[in-house]
């Protein structure tokens, strides 16, 4: 039932991943040649491309939904995936939901459906970012041992006490995370794009560096 579940889910989605392709096609002839891609801290275009580079965008959710996809089903231990279906299909939504939202970014600037000089992309790139990972991190103690989902130290793959372990403080350090995405996301504006870059860096290596150690500091017995 469960591995059902995964398929269906799969399905569902890869119809999401078509239909934004359909409508990007749709809205294609009416972008202009140039058109922007990359966004400021403050909101203000600080990159463009031609316009067919956007048609390379929009399947982006769908070739990672696919990857993803492949990789679950090659995984060695692929049988695990039933025990946490859950909330592998959560972050899937997610991912998928997230990237294809992004992918109208474009079209919105293009058209005048978002305000020009504002933190606004900040709010809906980090800020959704960061959502995601609040969600993950109160899910992610029920991962399973897999090697394409969660907290993946050589020290978690190898022994599961150790994994359960990584996985909760792996948990707590993602809502810290997304907290602070969300807290940068708004600060944006008056940060700008360098100091909002370093922080965002410090965020998310310096959790996954945390959850590194702590893995291997339960390996080697200093946190009981």
């Amino acid at each position: 039932m469960k591995n059902n579940k995964l398929g269906s889910l799969f399905w569902i989605l890869l119809v999401v991943c078509i239909l934004n392709i359909v409508g990007h096609l749709a809205v294609y002839p009416a972008l202009p040649d140039t058109v922007p891609i990359h966004w400021g801290a403050s909101g203000e275009v600080n990159g463009w491309s031609s316009k067919q580079s956007n048609l390379i965008f929009c399947v982006l959710p769908l070739a990672m939904l696919v990857f993803m996809e492949v990789v679950r089903r090659i995984d060695p231990k692929h049988q695990n995936f039933e025990r946490f279906g859950k909330v592998w299909n959560i972050f899937i939504t997610l991912m998928v939901l997230l990237t294809a939202g992004m992918t109208w970014l474009t079209e919105l600037t293009v058209f005048n459906m978002l305000p020009q000089s504002s933190n606004i992309i900040s709010l809906l790139v980090c800020g959704g970012v960061g959502v995601m990972f609040i969600i993950l991190g109160n899910f992610m103690p029920n991962i399973k041992q897999n090697y394409t989902f969660g907290c993946r130290t050589p020290w978690a793959l190898n022994d599961e006490h150790n994994w359960q372990r990584t996985q909760r403080m792996g948990g707590i350090t993602f809502v810290v995370m997304g907290i602070t995405l969300i807290a940068v996301a708004f600060l944006a504006g008056l940060l700008g794009d360098t100091v909002t870059l370093i922080l965002l860096l410090c965020a998310v290596c310096g959790g996954s560096a945390w959850i590194y150690l702590y893995s291997y500091l339960v390996y080697v017995g200093k946190m009981k």
